[in-house]
Order: C-alpha cells, then structure tokens, then sequence
C-alpha cells in the first residue's frame, strides 16, 4: 500500500514536473517563429481544422495571403516542417499540423481570448430550462456540450461530501420508504431510503425542519459525522427522531459512497463522423476509454482550479489518448472543484469554439450559484 502511495505521489510530480518543463520549452521553441511564419502556422491549423484537407502553399495563397508568392509560402511551410510544426503523410501531398503546431496554436488563443460565442443558444436553453437535481444537471451539461461541439463528452462530479447544504426535505413514501432530498449551493441531491417500520408525515417534518436548523450553512459530512455524534447522545429533545436518524446516516453513507465519482458520458458515436476515426482500431481505442471510467478518471486533473486547460496528443496521461485533444474546463464553488467537463475528439478540433461554449457554461453555472446564494 505504501508503495503504491509512494508511487502515485512520484507519478503526479513527476507529471507536474514535466508539465513546467514543457512550458518553458514552448516558450523558448516559439520565440524562432517570426510574425510572418506565425501567420502562415496558424492560417495552416484553421484551414486544416475545417477543412480537414492537407495544406499547400496554393492553398494559404489562395484562400488567405495572396500579397505572399507561392514560392516563398513553400520555402516557409519546408521551414515549418524542419522546425516540427508540420509534417507530410506522403510524399506527393500537402502538409499536416503536428501536435506542437496545436499546442502553439491553443497557447494563442488562450492568451488573446479568441472566443468563438456563436452556437450558443442551446447552451442558454440549457440554463433556461435546467432541472434543480443535481444528477439531472450533470448529465444535462455533458449532452448539452456535446450538442453544441459535436464531440463526445464527459462531466465528473467530484462526490457530495464538500457540497454546502441549504435545505433538508424528508418525505414519507407509501412502500415504506423515505425519499430525502438535499438543496446543496450546487443543485438537490435525492435519494430513496428503505425503513423497517412507519414513519408519520409530522415526524418526517419535524426531523427536517431540525436537520434544517442545525445543518444549513455546513457541509453533507460535516452532517454525517455530527449526525452519528447525535444518535450516540439523544436527549429529550431529539429522541422521538431516532429511528429517523439511523435510517437517514445510513443512506447518506450510501449515497455519497455511489457518488464518490459520477461520470457522465454523451455523444460517445459522435466520434465516428470524424475522418480520424474511419480506421475502426483508432476508433475502439477511444470508444474502450469513453466506457471505462477508470480510464476515464486520468483525463482529468486538480490542478487546475476554474480554468480551461487542453491536453494535445503524447500529453494525454492515457496512451490510447496520443492521438486525440480533450479540453477541459473546472466548475468550482467556494473553492471546491464540484465537476469537470470534457471534451474528447481528434487534435484536427475547433479549439476556439469548444473553449468558448465549455467558458460559457462555467461562468454560467457560478452566476446560478451566487444567485440562489443570494450573493
């Protein structure tokens, strides 16, 4: 056990590590692209990014610097490849960008905030029209991104137990059952609890308004853990709630136990429409990780708090990932990482595009929160 904590802790420095390394390498590489080469780089990874067709100097002529000869546009794209950001799958045909040609690519666009704000009006109906469970919020969230970017994707909630209570509900059910519904800052959490014996309408309210008065403002465990703390001291006060308590700790142990990581994955067939993925073993290896929440959990990283981050091509953690990007994004509340989005398809992405809908969406989803804060 040691061993493998050892490990896990040498691996996320070591990746840290490199991810520094990595930046400071991008930096001074960039600093050999002149103004004009730049250019030329970048109209290259738009043009292939719609297009999916392999670049020629013709092609950037034609389409976008025709104050440039065609001569000279091919003397700067032979220099491009040497430098790394190009590359040619055949001889005979044009070129392609690599994985360090999005790299500096996404590094620019992030830094100028070149947001693409179309299509977005599935996103805004989306918090028109959004359900107050949490769970349904998730999943809404990942088919509503994967609507708009036409890429698979992924949203994880990082569990319940930091998520700050507002309200406590405890509803009689006619099976011998309670339904407990928890409004947190984020959205409701419900769950259906099995009892042995009946439990009135009155007592149900009673214990709500209780757990309410003493919980509201505090997290589910600190709940939980208080919660336990009751049911061994019971006074006068609290001791017709008993049975409710030991059935309601029982099943908030369970839920936040099922939730510890919730993953919701949309779109996942989406990926076939790419050209990348004609070859069915390009296609499965992505597909395997999609259905794979193992896999699936080192897509994502804590590191980054509130921001937009991408992973391009060898910088995925996942080697089936080498050939794909995924761009992220954090949904965090009162400085707890609450759900990451994902975005998975082939390095040939609309960067712009993707970034600006998963920003929207965040920056959405904060303004909710400190609306039903009040703040």
């Amino acid at each position: 056990m040691f061993d493998n904590a050892h490990n896990m802790i040498y691996t996320s420095a070591s990746s840290l590590k490199k991810r520094v390394l990595n930046s400071k390498e991008r930096e001074l590489e960039n600093f050999n692209l002149s103004k004009r080469r730049e250019e030329i780089l970048f109209k290259s990874v738009e043009d292939y990014i719609k297009l999916a067709s392999p670049i020629t100097s013709m092609s950037i002529h034609t389409r976008h610097l025709s104050n440039i000869s065609t001569a000279t546009l091919r003397n700067e794209l032979n220099t491009l490849e040497a430098m790394g950001y190009l590359k040619q799958l055949h001889t005979s045909s044009g070129r392609i960008p690599t994985s360090k040609a999005y790299r500096v690519y996404v590094d620019s666009i992030m830094k100028e905030n070149k947001f693409n704000k179309k299509d977005l009006t599935l996103i805004k109906n989306l918090f028109n029209k959004r359900s107050n469970l949490l769970s349904e919020i998730v999943s809404n969230i990942a088919n509503t991104v994967s609507e708009v970017t036409n890429y698979p994707t992924v949203v994880l909630l990082n569990g319940f137990n930091n998520l700050i209570i507002k309200n406590i509900k405890i509803i009689p059910l006619i099976d011998r059952s309670l339904l407990l519904l928890i409004s947190t800052s984020t959205g409701i959490i419900n769950n259906n609890i099995k009892i042995t014996q009946d439990i009135s309408e009155q007592n149900c309210m009673d214990a709500s308004n209780f757990l309410t008065n003493r919980f509201s403002g505090k997290t589910i465990s600190v709940m939980i853990t208080d919660m336990k703390e009751l049911v061994n001291s019971f006074n006068s006060e609290i001791k017709e709630y008993e049975s409710i308590f030991n059935v309601l700790i029982n099943g908030l142990i369970d839920l936040t136990e099922k939730s510890s990581k919730e993953f919701s994955v949309k779109g996942a067939t989406k990926l076939l429409q790419n050209p990348e993925y004609n070859n069915i073993e390009n296609a499965k290896k992505v597909l395997d990780v999609l259905e794979d929440n193992n896999k699936l959990e080192t897509i994502f990283d804590t590191d980054s708090m509130g921001e937009i981050t991408f992973s391009i091509g060898n910088e995925n953690a996942n080697e089936d990932l080498s050939n794909c990007s995924v761009i992220k994004a954090n949904y965090s509340v009162d400085g707890e990482n609450i759900a990451q989005i994902g975005v998975i398809g082939p390095e040939r992405m609309d960067y712009a595009k993707i970034a600006g809908a998963l920003k929207y969406i965040v920056d959405e989803m904060k303004n909710l929160t400190k609306l039903d804060k009040g703040e």
